[in-house]
């Protein structure tokens, strides 16, 4: 008996506390499509985490589309712990992207640049993840290790439609009360082939 009550004391101690479980849903009715738009829509939306993660992907959208605009938009919206400051000249508003982060970025996305629209609604491998048009409602959810809203701090995972499961991504608040992202890798990997995509094979 008392062999199991130190079991028991020492799983009270250790054992971690868990955040409430989950859903975080945001619905935007437009999307951004250069720095200037989505300068507005990261301030409207990132008061809360599930908006900052809308406004990464969103940034991500945009970098494929003009590299320049999606890496000031990314100074945006991450953690100062994902930026340095800028002694080139060439940053945005003082601060560049950490150069593991932009290489991590510049290299997945040129390789599938398809990926941002895994994330939006409407998209499949069928379609060659083309979205439906605005507006959007994203479906994100949180587990008992996310954390917790309240603390500060929530890791929240992204459906893709490209992959069997979700992935997450990691945000805190700042001083200033916007929530930034800290954490993002898994957002940058590969998804399934495009259903469409041509097979250069076929050609020989």
């Amino acid at each position: 008996m008392k062999k199991l009550l130190s079991v028991l004391a020492i799983l009270a101690i250790t054992t971690p506390i868990f955040s409430q479980e989950g859903n975080y849903d945001l619905t935007v009715n437009s999307w951004p499509t250069n720095l200037a738009e989505f300068d507005v829509f990261r301030t409207e939306n990132s008061s809360n985490p599930q908006g900052a993660v809308v406004s990464l992907i969103a940034a991500l959208d945009i970098f494929v589309k003009n590299e320049e605009d999606g890496r000031k938009a990314l100074v945006l919206i991450l953690d100062s712990g994902s930026l340095s400051q800028d002694t080139s000249g060439k940053g945005y508003k003082g601060f560049n992207v950490s150069r593991s982060t932009m290489d991590l970025v510049k290299r997945q996305l040129s390789q599938n640049p398809a990926l941002p629209g895994s994330y939006l609604p409407g998209s499949s491998t069928q379609n060659g993840y083309t979205p439906s048009p605005p507006p959007y409602t994203f479906n994100l959810t949180a587990n008992r290790y996310s954390g917790e809203v309240s603390k500060g701090a929530i890791k929240l995972f992204v459906p893709c439609s490209g992959a069997s499961s979700a992935r997450p991504v990691s945000t805190k608040v700042n001083s200033k009360g916007a929530w930034k992202i800290t954490e993002f890798s898994s957002l940058l990997v590969g998804v399934a082939k495009p259903a469409n995509q041509p097979n250069p094979a076929d050609d020989l």
